[in-house]
């Protein structure tokens, strides 16, 4: 007698039926989730502008998610030489995590932090006379305004070299520059004048 008596209680019984109700819709929706196709474009993307972002920019954009919004502001290879001293020939391609002792991707990794902002941000996206602010991934604010001669961006005071390059959601300019904080600069400095 007492089991009916809980089916009376309209508490119980809208407990019940809510709770049913949820595990139906939530079984439905998972039989009915999409796959999502791998794009072989993406990938193909990859290598075709490897040339134009080179080794180190290349080991930058391997490490974002190609299913999310960013853009990376890659340093050019020459900036790279230039201003951080690493060189294709120092590095072992066949073990980018540096176990070996080299440090190559925790440098690369680090620049990466500094110049990549989780959000889009295009050459038509900055008004003329204008400065727009982002944060990067590691909190390092990120200025960028339109070159006064012409197309182009400049970001901290960094020119871009080749701009709108795209893989995925990924939006890539090269730069002809590093873009770091003090401490690292500091440090970068420090290592060059070890012997």
């Amino acid at each position: 007698m007492k089991k009916h008596q809980f089916l009376k209680n309209p508490v119980f019984f809208l407990f019940l039926l809510i709770t049913a109700s949820s595990l139906i819709i939530l079984i439905f929706s998972f039989l009915r989730l999409p796959e999502t196709p791998q794009n072989a474009g993406d990938h193909l993307f990859l290598r075709d502008i490897s040339d134009e972002i080179g080794f180190f920019g290349k080991m930058m954009i391997e490490m974002l998610p190609e299913d999310l919004v960013f853009t990376a502001f890659v340093p050019s290879d020459k900036a790279f030489s230039r201003d951080l001293r690493l060189k294709l020939n120092s590095t072992h391609p066949k073990n980018p995590h540096g176990d070996d002792g080299d440090n190559t991707y925790a440098v690369v990794s680090r620049i990466m932090s500094f110049s990549v902002v989780p959000y889009k941000v295009e050459e038509r996206d900055i008004g003329n006379d204008e400065t727009a602010s982002y944060e990067s991934l590691s909190g390092f604010t990120v200025k960028i305004w339109k070159k006064r001669n012409g197309g182009g961006l400049v970001v901290n005071g960094v020119e871009t070299e080749k701009i709108g390059l795209k893989r995925g959601k990924i939006i890539v300019h090269t730069i002809d520059g590093v873009l770091m904080d003090s401490d690292f600069a500091q440090s970068v400095a420090s290592s060059e004048d070890e012997p």
